[in-house]
């Protein structure tokens, strides 16, 4: 009975310990919970502020970074100017470069090319002065100094070159002068000399007699017969037989002088177009003209009829023989080269 007794005691103190115990943990857990509420508080707050720092800081960054951003692009801008710039210079060196490397080929090449480079274009020259101008002078200049130029080189080309040169060069010199130059200028003084020189006239008029002195008184018939006499010394009529030349009044005289030197240019103008029937022909009509109707007893007109006689009867064209020899010459050693 008695243990009984102390069970029973024991159970109601155990309880409330219990609840104590129990009380104390809700009491800790409560304390625990508050403590974190406001650790989480804090830890939020702290966090907000933080935050905010962080914000206005990324918005200080972000106006520095435009900034920066702004001063990068100004830079790029004058970098690609400067990059265009240093193109352009770089475009200019490479064709600078070119033109030396050009240069150092030319002065590389030898004398014997460059005396051959040479000698073409002249000996071209040449053949254009025979062929279109029909000028022997100029080609043989040409030629001439297009050996002077072979002269410096001993290759065997440029030796074939030159004895051809040299074989077409002998073939223009036997041939006959015809001095353009010189007969055009014989022409413009004929010309020139057109107005000066005097026409046909009548014969010189005889002197009248001088009267008889009268001796009385003149009657009606001696007057009428001395009047007569005065008349017939006025007027003289004559026949022209066909071949005597016509006389000219003043502007015909004119017009016929202006015909002469019209024709004689005309034979100047086919002189250096080589047009040789033209030119005979002109010729022919001047001479003609002047025989006729000039007085062929004046000094100066016998000398004008000298000339444009001996004009006349110059050579005007000749058989031309080409340079074709020396051309292929000079083409052969070229291609060799």
């Amino acid at each position: 009975m008695t243990g009984d007794a102390n069970a029973g005691r024991a159970a109601p103190t155990a309880r409330p310990r219990l609840a104590l115990a129990l009380g104390a943990a809700g009491l800790a857990i409560g304390l625990l919970g508050v403590g974190l509420a406001w650790l989480t508080h804090q830890s939020l707050a702290s966090l907000a502020q933080s935050a905010g720092g962080r914000v206005a800081d990324l918005g200080a960054e972000l106006g520095q970074s435009r900034e920066s951003l702004a001063a990068a692009q100004a830079a790029l801008r004058t970098q690609q100017a400067r990059i265009e710039a240093l193109e352009a210079k770089v475009v200019e060196l490479n064709e600078g470069r070119a033109a030396v490397e050009e240069m150092q080929r030319e002065l590389a090449r030898s004398a014997d090319d460059r005396a051959l480079a040479d000698a073409e274009p002249l000996l071209i020259i040449a053949n254009q002065q025979l062929q279109l101008a029909g000028n022997v002078k100029g080609a043989l200049v040409a030629m001439q100094a297009a050996d002077q130029r072979l002269a410096r080189s001993d290759k065997p080309a440029v030796a074939t070159l030159r004895r051809a040169v040299a074989a077409d060069m002998e073939r223009l010199r036997a041939l006959p002068l015809v001095d353009t130059v010189g007969l055009a200028l014989r022409l413009d003084q004929a010309i020139a000399s057109i107005d000066t020189l005097p026409l046909v006239t009548t014969e010189t008029p005889r002197a009248p007699a001088a009267p008889r002195p009268r001796e009385g008184p003149a009657g009606f018939a001696s007057i009428a017969r001395e009047a007569w006499l005065e008349v017939k010394s006025l007027v003289r009529i004559r026949e022209i037989a066909p071949g005597e030349a016509v006389l000219l009044a003043p502007e015909q005289a004119y017009f016929l002088r202006e015909n002469i030197k019209l024709r004689l240019l005309a034979a100047r103008v086919s002189l250096l177009a080589r047009d040789e029937a033209s030119f005979r022909e002109d010729m022919r009509a001047a001479q003609g003209w002047l025989a006729r109707h000039f007085d062929a007893r004046s000094r100066p007109v016998a000398a004008a009829a000298a000339a444009l006689r001996q004009i006349g009867e110059s050579p005007v064209v000749i058989a031309l023989p080409d340079i074709n020899a020396s051309l292929a010459a000079a083409r052969a050693a070229r291609e060799r080269r």
